[in-house]
């Protein structure tokens, strides 16, 4: 990033500028997916016209009050800035406007700058950025109704692949198709022996995660995704009930994981870090 740097010094603000505005509409665009895909495929809606119609609303529909309905315009739908423009409510019904979204927004932004202050990649942030708008979505699906779509698999592993290459430079090869089959064998093994400990999306995810991490990372994803779900599931279960009969979305916990170990991919390849922590990551 240097060397480009110093051949277009003059670009550095504008790219920066761009990347974290870019960002701020991917979040933008997933948060709202997240939010649609569980309306219209678990909601009350899900029974509303076709598949093709229901993807339209989805893909296609302008973005419009949760309330009321009324399609929202003007600075009001500006990415981050929109919600405080538009006082915090929707300017037809006066009904407040949830601030997960702004925030959501905001968060996608800091995702790229601690992907591009890392890895000093534009490209391969955006991959990243991606990766983390279609695990927003498995995420949200999770939390909401316990449940992983399939269909978004295939599009985790494909920005998950393509951060991997443009980030890391990385390919997966044998030691990832290990990874997978050997833990696609423990965690179905897990799940037909103790079916109530694990759902069967969970099966399927986590081993193409682990496979995403690359080894020898995919140990950091499966250690900080369950220490994460363990200590929120401690802290939040209610006095005396035990932990086997809190129900966790560890799809929640197995998305974080795996944004954490990019993370900590790059942090390690950055340079960044005194050489005792090379030991640790």
């Amino acid at each position: 990033m240097a060397e480009y740097y110093s051949e277009f010094p003059y670009l550095i603000f504008f790219i920066w500028i761009g990347g974290i505005l870019v960002s701020f509409s991917m979040g933008s665009f997933y948060s709202t997916l997240a939010y649609r895909i569980l309306r219209f495929y678990y909601g009350k809606e899900r029974k509303i016209g076709s598949k093709l119609f229901r993807l339209k609303k989805i893909l296609i529909e302008p973005s419009s009050c949760e309330s009321c309905g009324t399609q929202i315009k003007g600075a009001s739908i500006i990415p981050v800035f929109g919600y405080w423009i538009s006082k915090k409510e929707c300017r037809n019904c006066k009904a407040p406007i949830n601030p997960l979204y702004s925030l959501c927004e905001a968060v996608f932004g800091l995702l790229f700058v601690v992907s591009f202050l890392l890895s000093g990649k534009l490209l391969g942030s955006f991959a990243f950025v991606a990766l983390c708008g279609h695990l927003l979505v498995a995420a949200s699906t999770d939390f909401k109704k316990f449940s992983l779509d399939y269909e978004n698999l295939p599009f985790i592993v494909l920005f998950g692949a393509l951060a991997n290459y443009l980030l890391f430079d990385s390919v997966p090869g044998k030691a990832e198709l290990i990874v997978y089959v050997s833990f696609s064998a423990v965690f179905f093994l897990i799940y037909f022996i103790f079916p109530a400990s694990m759902g069967f999306a969970d099966a399927i995810f986590a081993p193409a995660f682990a496979f995403l991490s690359i080894h020898p990372w995919w140990i950091f994803f499966l250690n900080s995704s369950y220490g994460i779900a363990i200590i929120i599931t401690v802290l939040k279960r209610k006095k005396g009930e035990s932990l086997r009969q809190v129900p966790i979305p560890m799809g929640v916990y197995f998305s974080i994981g795996l944004v954490l170990t990019f993370i900590a991919r790059m942090l390690s390849n950055s340079g960044l870090l005194p050489n005792w922590a090379d030991l640790i990551l």
